[in-house]
């Protein structure tokens, strides 16, 4: 009989620190926010392209957040099953080859549906890589993670529309989506470098019985259909107008996709001020004075938006909206962390599910009312919503006491 020990098992492989699963999921925010926003300097150039009308390139946006909203109730449970780093891995690599396909298309019609495809794969990234953030980050560092991760997206936000401008004014609309299928296809050789999946967890079964379990707990809360209503309404108010940018501009200054592309890209400027002043804010303001402050703060700038300034006024009052915005939405953001803590996963997916529905419905919105009253009177009207928004949420919905 032998004496010689039987050989340990091999060890698992060390969970990766937490700055890198940071730096490499902040690289996977930044590259779906990138796609996501590519599209909307291009709008006119697309519209002279394909021959056909703004408002049928819009239906593109209109599709892309429609997809993204639709693909959150199925994502999460995926990603539950097979691991979120995995899932974020395929949704990287869909995004990769789905972009490129759209730099190739030679119609209209491939490019919608492409399009449409997708939001499905950029719905699969952001919701699942903030939810690998809460399963590896202690309580203790989760807040300052995500909010870490929360500024690398916006910098992708800001750079999709600078970036797809200024590409596609020197080198074509085509150079812009191979931009947007490079960086995806980045982001995903750091997630297979860099992140390893965790090993000996138990991993729900991939179960359609379990899923509806959960949105019944969710929706079991008295609070989810409200806050889930006022987002839906948040996204038309708020982004009803970026698809129609590059339009306006061009119709008042005759500038092209690049300035337009840097007008939108202040959007994420005002967004990431907010990020660096959240503490800040929370504690001298309360959420009940964030969203009516955030209301008035998004309607000047929409407002003063709706007269024939020089195009480069754009960007500050487009830094006024994103501003304005997340201190709307952090406060919807923070209360759906809580409507149900056993099911907080699906409840953030139908958040995200609930917000893009609003932000699919957005630019629908917005050009019926510029169809029926002008674009100036069309954007004073949303302007004049969103201080009634920001006023009435805390009646409708009261926040509660916490400041946190």
């Amino acid at each position: 009989m032998s004496d010689t020990p039987p050989p340990a098992p091999a060890a698992a492989p060390a969970p990766t620190p937490l700055p890198a699963l940071i730096l490499v999921l902040g690289a996977c925010g930044f590259a779906s926010t990138f796609t996501m926003r590519i599209i909307d300097p291009l709008i006119p150039t697309l519209a002279g392209e394909f021959g056909r009308s703004v408002p049928q390139i819009v239906m593109m946006v209109t599709g892309f957040s429609l997809a993204y909203a639709l693909g959150q109730p199925f994502l999460g449970p995926v990603a539950d099953a097979v691991g979120k780093i995995r899932t974020i891995l395929t949704c990287l690599l869909a995004l990769a080859l789905f972009s490129t396909v759209a730099a190739l298309s030679q119609s209209y019609e491939i490019m919608a549906v492409v399009r449409g495809v997708t939001g499905i794969a950029s719905g699969g990234i952001i919701p699942i890589a903030m939810a690998a953030i809460g399963d590896r980050a202690p309580m203790q560092e989760r807040q300052v993670a995500l909010g870490r991760f929360l500024v690398l997206m916006i910098i992708g936000q800001m750079s999709g529309s600078a970036c797809s401008g200024l590409i596609a004014t020197h080198l074509g609309w085509r150079a812009a989506f191979l931009s947007a299928a490079g960086v995806a296809a980045l982001a995903a050789v750091l997630v297979a470098i860099v992140l390893k999946p965790r090993r000996n967890v138990t991993r729900q079964a991939l179960s359609v019985a379990g899923a509806l379990a959960n949105y019944r707990i969710v929706f079991a809360n008295p609070r989810t259909k409200l806050l889930y209503g006022l987002v839906v309404i948040e996204g038309i108010l708020l982004f009803g107008i970026p698809a129609y940018v590059a339009a306006i501009l061009f119709a008042r200054s005759g500038v092209g996709p690049g300035e337009a592309g840097l007008a939108i890209a202040g959007m994420g400027f005002g967004c990431l001020v907010y990020g660096l002043l959240t503490r800040i804010l929370v504690e001298r303001l309360g959420p009940t004075r964030m969203t009516r402050t955030g209301g008035v703060v998004c309607a000047i700038g929409l407002a003063l938006f709706a007269f024939d300034w020089p195009w480069w006024s754009a960007i500050p009052l487009f830094a006024l909206q994103g501003f304005g915005f997340f201190l709307l939405h952090g406060t919807f953001q923070a209360q759906a962390t809580e409507l149900a803590p056993a099911a907080r996963g699906s409840a953030m997916a139908l958040f995200a599910c609930c917000f893009f529905l609003g932000q699919a419905t957005g630019p629908l919105a917005m050009g019926a009312a510029m169809h029926a009253l002008g674009a100036p009177a069309a954007i004073l009207l949303f302007a004049a919503a969103i201080v009634l928004f920001g006023y009435l949420t805390p009646r409708i919905l009261p926040v509660p006491s916490s400041r946190t």
